[in-house]
């Protein structure tokens, strides 16, 4: 199911469409005028979701954050090997353990066992940093997977209710 969001942008995107084909100056100007409207609407609920989203049970990924505010978070300290396994997992879609191994030596000089690593991956998708690919052992990604959203089948009008009516 579409986010109710999307459907606002593509239909702001057709109001810009349509003034660029209407010979009417009014009405293109109406239909920019809607577009406008639309794309405000568009961002002040972009920023709404933003900043009302729930706080994360873990932090996840702190690499965005600049280090003065690094240095005030209590109770969290920066792992180099979190990192760089983050950074090479970053830079690939779906990347393989053994990829992971080769590039821990070639950008970092780091040789690090097979077992260690398969620990730190794991501690580090529990805590939201990284994630397995669904159905492919040993590779991870840095992009969240979207949920599998199941439809419900669509509703079916019962014709034969016109049969029990008495009357």
């Amino acid at each position: 199911m579409a986010d109710h969001l999307d459907s606002v942008k593509g239909l702001a995107k057709q109001f810009r469409a349509w003034s660029q084909t209407v010979s009417d100056a009014g009405a293109a100007s109406r239909h920019t005028q809607n577009a406008n409207l639309l794309d405000a609407i568009i961002a002040e609920l972009e920023q709404l979701r933003r900043i009302t989203q729930p706080i994360p049970e873990s932090y996840g990924d702190l690499s965005d954050l600049p280090p003065e505010l690094l240095k005030e978070l209590s109770g969290i300290k920066a792992d180099d090997r979190e990192q760089q396994l983050f950074t090479i997992i970053k830079s690939g879609d779906d990347v393989e353990l053994d990829a992971i191994l080769i590039e821990l030596w070639r950008r970092f000089k780091v040789v690090e066992s097979r077992k260690f690593l398969q620990n730190k991956l794991w501690r580090m998708a529990q805590k939201g940093m990284i994630w397995t690919v669904a159905g492919k052992k040993g590779v991870y990604t840095a992009t969240k997977p979207e949920a599998i959203r199941v439809r419900p089948p669509p509703a079916t009008f019962d014709t034969d209710l016109d049969d029990d009516v008495p009357f």
